[in-house]
Formats: structure tokens, C-alpha cells, sequence
């Protein structure tokens, strides 16, 4: 018997570690008997309430998933953390998304946004366009011939490429200089060296409100109202997507949880505007000051995330943008148009 004990202690350790090299899976049993873990990842942008959201939802919860959220600051920190395994899903802007796949990382787009680009303008008369709607968005924008437009990130960003598509297609030649950020685009405006720029929300609704120096601005135009009469039938524009990286974009129960934890995520912070100011601010701090800087009385309106794109019309719009911007600049999707694995954006209703 005491022969036999080395060969019993060989064969429980071999058995150890075979189990705790074991690769995760969604409905793999573990030790500790708690759910396999998600590691969501987001920059500071109003959708990323939904990921906040998440950990506290019914979606995860019912397939068995827990998850847990880091933000990221700019592509070139997203695209560390994909390569080193770092993060499960993420938000990112659709050329991102494309350039991680071009790279040979696992990523599938699950749903896609439409988020708020404005232009915003130095003017006298208070005007302030109404959001998602201008009957004379494409009159406005051509009334920008050859103007000076700010852009708040660096070349081959979503929201520079989506002026550009715009531009293209409505035959409108703009100049357009890059700033650090969206804080220094505004600031810049406000010093009066600049006329216009193209900003995200919530900066824009902060531009509206009157500095006490400095120039009055207003916001001019919505790109989204404006892509409606470019690309009239091709849906709503979208800019970023929800997307699944690593292991977890090989898996399909996975992918749809995650979808649907963003679509529960996003309803949630519409429908309970106070409590998602609440939660960015204890979770993510620097995303709570961003939309409290709207201005007082105003700080709900930016927590109020559009609907995701997601079904067979969703990934029409967002093939269609991701087509368009090949187009523009093949470079900034990493030399190619993504292959049929990085699109599972679910069904109709879903």
C-alpha cells in the first residue's frame, strides 16, 4: 500500500492540473462554484452605462455570467488589452472594431449605435438645432463650403471618417484640422480659433451653454439627421458597436447574452436617468463628470442612449457605414473589409 502512495499523489496532482488548465467556457463547472466572469471594457461615452448596468441585470444573471467593468481611453490601449486577453466585450467605434479583426483578433460586432455627432458653431443669434431631426440638414451642411471644421481626435477616428463619408457623398469640400480631445475642440471654439467643430455628446450640450467670455456657440447640425437625406433607406448612422473579443467572440450563447445585457443595459438608463448618473459616478467617475458637465437642469438628457442596431436591418446600416468608409480610407479598417465572422448581430426583434 505504501508503494501505491507516490503513484496516487502523481496521479491526483496531474488530475489538478488538468482541471485548473482547463479553458473557460460558459457552462463549465468551477471549484468555487461561482458563474464564469466577463470582463467588460468602455470609454467614457454615454452607452457605456449599459456595461455599468450590466453586473446588476437580469440577462447575465439568467445564462449564468457575471461581469465586471474597466475602462479604456483611447484605440491603441483597447487594442492592448484585446491582444493580451484582457477583456471579454467592449465598445468600440466601428474602423476600431475592423482593425482588430485585419490584425487577426478575434472580433464580432453584436450590436451597433447611433450616437449624437453635432457641429457645433460660434454664432450671435442663439439658434440651437433641434436633436436627430433638420429638414435642412443637407442645405446646412453645403452651406459650409470650404469652411474650417474641428475634429476632436486624431486622423482615421469614427467620428473624423463619418464627416468625411458625408462630405464625399454630398460633394461638400470642408478643411478639417485635428485637436487632442473633445474638452480642447470646445475650448478652442470658445477662444474664438476655430468656427466650427465636430463634437460627441455630452460636449456638445455643453457647448450650448453661455460662457461668461468667449464666444457664444450653438449646435449647427446633427449628423445624424444629415446621413438620413445623404443615404436616404440605409437606416440610422451608426458610429460604435458592442462587440465580443477573444474566446468569448467564438461563442454563440455567450455573444447573445452579451447583446442582450447591452440592450436591457441601455433601456434601464433611459428609463432611470437619476439612477445612471448615480452609478457612473460611483463606477466611473470620470464618465459621471462628463455628463453632469452638460450644465445644471440638463444633466439626464445625455444618460438617454438610442436603441441598438442590432437584426439584419442593423448590420445592413452597419455593413453600409463600414463599406463607405473602405472606401474613403481602406487603411483605417486595416487594408480590408471584414470577413462574415465579424458580424453576429443577431435576428429580427433581438
Amino acid at each position: 500500500m505504501r508503494a501505491l502512495l507516490p503513484v496516487l499523489a502523481l496521479v491526483l496532482a496531474l488530475v489538478l492540473a488538468l482541471v485548473l488548465a482547463a479553458p473557460w467556457a460558459p457552462g463549465a463547472a468551477r471549484a468555487e462554484d461561482a458563474p464564469p466572469r466577463l470582463r467588460l471594457a468602455a470609454p467614457p461615452v454615454p452607452q457605456a452605462l449599459a456595461l455599468l448596468r450590466a453586473p446588476h441585470g437580469q440577462v447575465l444573471r439568467r445564462a449564468g455570467l457575471r461581469a465586471e467593468f474597466t475602462p479604456w481611453r483611447s484605440p491603441e490601449q483597447l487594442r492592448a488589452l484585446v491582444a493580451s486577453g484582457e477583456v471579454d466585450a467592449a465598445i468600440a467605434t466601428l474602423p476600431t472594431a475592423a482593425v482588430l479583426a485585419a490584425r487577426g483578433l478575434p472580433c464580432t460586432v453584436l450590436a451597433a449605435y447611433s450616437a449624437p455627432l453635432w457641429i457645433v458653431s460660434a454664432t450671435d443669434d442663439g439658434a440651437d438645432a433641434a436633436p436627430g431631426a433638420a429638414p435642412d440638414a443637407l442645405a446646412a451642411f453645403r452651406a459650409l463650403e470650404g469652411e474650417e471644421i474641428l475634429l476632436p481626435f486624431g486622423p482615421g477616428n469614427a467620428p473624423g471618417l463619418a464627416l468625411g463619408v458625408l462630405a464625399q457623398a454630398a460633394g461638400v469640400r470642408l478643411r478639417m484640422s485635428h485637436a487632442g480631445s473633445a474638452l480642447e475642440a470646445l475650448n478652442l471654439l470658445r477662444l474664438g480659433r476655430g468656427g466650427h467643430a465636430l463634437l460627441p455628446e455630452p460636449f456638445a450640450t455643453r457647448a450650448t451653454a453661455r460662457a461668461r467670455h468667449g464666444a457664444a456657440l450653438s449646435r449647427r447640425l446633427d449628423l445624424r439627421a444629415l446621413w438620413t437625406q445623404v443615404f436616404p433607406g440605409r437606416g440610422p448612422m451608426p458610429t460604435a458597436a458592442l462587440v465580443a473579443v477573444g474566446p468569448a467572440a467564438a461563442d454563440p450563447v455567450t455573444r447573445a447574452a452579451l447583446r442582450g445585457a447591452f440592450a436591457e443595459g441601455l433601456a434601464w438608463a433611459g428609463a432611470e436617468p437619476g439612477a445612471a448618473l448615480a452609478l457612473a459616478d460611483a463606477a466611473y467617475p470620470e464618465l459621471g463628470a462628463l455628463l453632469r458637465a452638460a450644465g445644471p437642469g440638463r444633466p439626464a438628457a445625455p444618460c438617454t442612449p438610442d436603441t441598438p442596431l442590432s437584426g439584419p436591418g442593423g448590420e445592413a446600416a452597419a455593413r453600409f457605414m463600414i463599406e463607405r468608409i473602405f472606401d474613403l480610407c481602406p487603411d483605417c479598417l486595416g487594408g480590408r473589409l471584414p470577413g462574415e465572422g465579424f458580424w453576429d448581430m443577431g435576428h429580427a426583434g433581438s
